[in-house]
C-alpha cells in the first residue's frame, strides 16, 4: 500500500511541477485567503442570526469546546498531556483554521527544487524520470543524493523555522513534522519512476 501511496504523491508531484509551480502556489495563496474571508462572513452570518456578535459567538463556542475537553478528560478518554494541548489550541480561538504546513510544502516544492539542483529545467526532468530514481539521475549528473534531498527539504525546514518563530508551532511538533517529511522525501529520491 506504501508504494502506491508514494506513487501518488510523486505523480501528484510532477503534475503540480508541470503546471507551473509558481502559479500553483500563487493559485493556493489566494485560496487560503479566500478560504478564510468564507470562514469569517460564515461566522459572523451566524452570529447575526443568534442576535449577538462575532466575538460573543467565538467565546460561546470556546467554552464549549473547554466543556467537551474537561468532559472528555474526566471521562478518562484523553490524556492528561492532550487535554493541554487541545486548551491552548482552543484559547488561540483558531475557529477558521489554515491548511497544514507540510501539505503545502510537499505538494509544490520538492520537485521544483530537485530540478534546480540537478540544473534541470522542470520539463527537463520530467522527460529523464521515467525507468530511474532523482537519486539515480542526480549520481549520473555528478550531484550527492544528500544534496539533492537537502535541497528538496529546504522550504519546508523554512517555512516550519517561521511557524515555530512566529509561535503558530511548538518545536517538538515541527520536529516531528520534518522527520516525517524527510522520511517522504527519502523515499520519492529512491523511487524508480515507472517507464512510459
Amino acid at each position: 500500500m506504501s508504494v502506491n501511496r508514494s506513487f501518488v504523491v510523486a505523480a501528484v508531484g510532477i503534475v503540480a511541477l508541470l503546471a507551473s509551480a509558481g502559479a500553483a502556489l500563487a493559485a493556493a495563496s489566494a485560496g487560503q485567503d479566500d478560504r478564510a474571508a468564507r470562514c469569517d462572513a460564515r461566522l459572523a452570518k451566524a452570529a447575526e442570526r443568534r442576535g449577538i456578535s462575532a466575538e460573543q459567538l467565538e467565546a460561546r463556542i470556546e467554552a464549549r469546546r473547554l466543556a467537551r475537553v474537561d468532559a472528555a478528560l474526566r471521562a478518562g478518554r484523553i490524556s492528561p498531556e492532550r487535554a493541554a494541548a487541545l486548551r491552548a489550541r482552543i484559547s488561540a480561538r483558531e475557529l477558521c483554521p489554515r491548511p497544514p504546513l507540510v501539505r503545502i510544502a510537499l505538494a509544490h516544492r520538492p520537485l521544483l527544487r530537485a530540478a534546480g539542483y540537478l540544473d534541470l529545467r522542470p520539463g527537463e526532468l520530467r522527460a529523464q524520470l521515467p525507468g530511474t530514481s532523482l537519486a539515480a539521475l542526480a549520481q549520473a549528473r555528478g550531484k550527492s543524493v544528500d544534496g539533492l534531498e537537502a535541497a528538496m527539504l529546504a522550504p519546508a525546514q523554512a517555512r516550519l523555522a517561521r511557524a515555530v518563530a512566529a509561535g503558530r508551532l511548538a518545536q517538538a511538533r515541527a520536529d516531528r513534522m520534518l522527520s516525517r517529511l524527510e522520511q517522504r522525501i527519502d523515499r520519492l529520491v529512491q523511487r524508480i519512476f515507472p517507464a512510459r
